[in-house]
């Protein structure tokens, strides 16, 4: 299974989700955040990171502990 991954600030994301910023734009070109996040808590998600005019709905990749 490939997973495309991203880090930002030194947090690694698993990119759910891409789909285009202008998808979640009100009439007058802005942003409609609360439809933005419904889309993304319906997703399982939670973090909104943007590639141009993309927003990569993500995943935060929890630390992995170690048992000794």
């Amino acid at each position: 299974m490939n997973r495309e991954l991203i880090t930002k600030d030194d947090i690694m994301y698993e990119i759910i989700k891409t789909v285009n910023a202008h998808m979640f734009a009100n009439k007058d070109g802005s942003i409609n955040q609360h439809i933005l996040g419904m889309y993304v808590h319906d997703n399982n998600c939670d973090r909104v990171l943007q590639r141009e005019n993309t927003f990569l709905i993500c995943k935060q990749i929890e630390e992995g502990v170690i048992i000794g």
